[in-house]
């Protein structure tokens, strides 16, 4: 069985609505330096989860990707959180959220991630933090 913080998350309906989007997170990934990027090729996919230091957990296949990288942060209880993707512009923008600690947490530094398959639409894929324009 895969462990909590690489199981994959149903997270709504692609654009096609004909099958569940995927999603991954975690507390640690290596990456102390705070990003965020899309991926559109095998190639690319497989960059990103070496990044993160670990195997691919699906294909990337007929789906693009976003990723968000919180770098390094003194405590647990960071996260992100992905919005629904939306048409805007002529562009698929995904929004996402900075989760911040709430109560008690653990006491260890962190690099928190978040990755998202998305639906290919042909529409180039804009990530941008929610609240900015």
């Amino acid at each position: 069985a895969p462990d909590a913080e690489h199981r994959p998350l149903p997270a709504g309906r692609s654009a096609s609505a004909r099958e569940d989007i995927m999603e991954w997170k975690g507390p640690h990934c290596g990456q102390t330096q705070a990003s965020a990027r899309v991926v559109n090729t095998a190639g690319e996919w497989e960059t990103l989860w070496a990044d993160i230091g670990k195997p691919p957990p699906a294909e990337l296949g007929e789906h693009a990707a976003a990723a968000v990288f919180l770098g390094s942060r003194p405590t647990g209880g960071f996260g992100v959180r992905f919005h629904e993707p939306v048409t805007e512009g002529g562009k698929l923008k995904v929004r996402y959220e900075i989760l911040v600690p709430k109560g008690f947490v653990t006491q260890a530094f962190t690099e928190p991630y978040a990755v998202r398959l998305l639906p290919k639409t042909g529409l180039a894929v804009e990530l941008l933090e929610a609240g900015s324009p």
